[in-house]
């Protein structure tokens, strides 16, 4: 291999993993809160040092935090139906967790 080609080459390879460095995806983390049917919520909360607030109404609310530092969280969810309601607090310190009030589920993966 000339030298010529060696070093375009190499050019084109240092180019490569570069761009493939800078498209690698941040650390992200999705909270979501899963109301059964006939059930509607509302959390707020942080994770690693970053706030969220998520809602739900006979379905899926999630949020997306980019960049948490750490892996503490604390979340507090208030929930009802027709003719229940519920308030509840969760904390820890974890990479993932899961947590179920009256019927309504947060998850952090």
């Amino acid at each position: 291999m000339s030298k010529r080609r060696a070093l375009a080459f190499g050019i084109a390879a240092t180019i490569t993993l570069g761009v493939v460095a800078l498209a690698a995806p941040p650390n992200t983390k999705t909270i979501t809160l899963d109301c059964g049917r006939g059930w509607k919520a509302g959390a707020g909360g942080a994770y690693g040092g970053i706030p969220f607030i998520i809602t739900c109404k006979n379905g899926r609310g999630s949020a997306r935090i980019a960049d948490p530092i750490g892996t503490a969280y604390s979340v507090r969810i208030g929930v009802e139906s027709d003719s229940v309601a519920g308030d509840c607090a969760f904390s820890g310190d974890a990479a993932s967790a899961e947590h179920t009030c009256v019927e309504v589920v947060l998850t952090i993966r």
